[in-house]
């Protein structure tokens, strides 16, 4: 009685005694259990999820009832628990590498989030605002058209009447200017 109440969930499948089609397959549930689990194990390296693909497995077959014959029981579930192991791989793969992505960033300390770190930032922008006002009016202009105002050389160069390549050099001038704080080796940033 307490076999049949193991596969109470598929009336017909027996585990023994029974020479029907599916008393046959769910014989080669019972007979090569350790086996069906240590395929899916080979494949998918955990015991418990080994477990689980056989008796996926099993009520897949269980549910799937074939009204063609299966001429080799055992090799067809086996076949079976294989291809649902190799899809839990591949589920799995795909998980680790969506997944990890998120999980690296949660464990990444906030370095901006700082009371010391915000105040340097500060510093080092009034700095840089400082260093901007004192350059030439035109080259103030042209850096900041292409960096706050995300315009092109062409559309700056344009807008002023000079040629692009003026633009070029007068942003070189800005950048050059500003080089110490941007590479943070500026000391007087108070």
């Amino acid at each position: 009685m307490s076999e049949q109440l193991s596969y109470a969930g598929c009336p017909g499948w027996t585990p023994a005694g029974d020479d029907t089609q599916d008393g046959v397959v769910g014989q080669v549930f019972v007979t090569h259990r350790r086996a069906l689990v240590g395929l899916a194990m080979r494949i998918l390296g955990c015991p418990c999820r080994a477990e689980d693909v056989v008796q996926d497995a099993y009520i897949k077959l269980c549910d799937a009832r074939s009204t063609c014959p299966v001429r080799h029981p055992a090799s067809y579930v086996m076949q079976v628990v294989r291809n649902l192991a190799l899809d839990g791989y591949r589920r799995q793969q795909i998980e680790n590498r969506v997944f990890t992505v998120e999980d690296e960033a949660i464990d990444m300390p906030d370095r901006g989030a700082s009371p010391e770190a915000q105040a340097t930032a500060r510093q080092m922008i009034g700095g840089m605002l400082d260093r901007l006002k004192t350059l030439p009016e035109r080259t103030r202009t042209v850096f900041e058209m292409y960096y706050f105002q995300d315009c092109t050389q062409r559309e700056i160069a344009q807008s002023l009447g000079v040629s692009t390549t003026l633009v070029n050099f007068m942003m070189q001038d800005a950048r050059q200017a500003l080089t110490p704080w941007i590479s943070g080796t500026c000391e007087d940033t108070a």
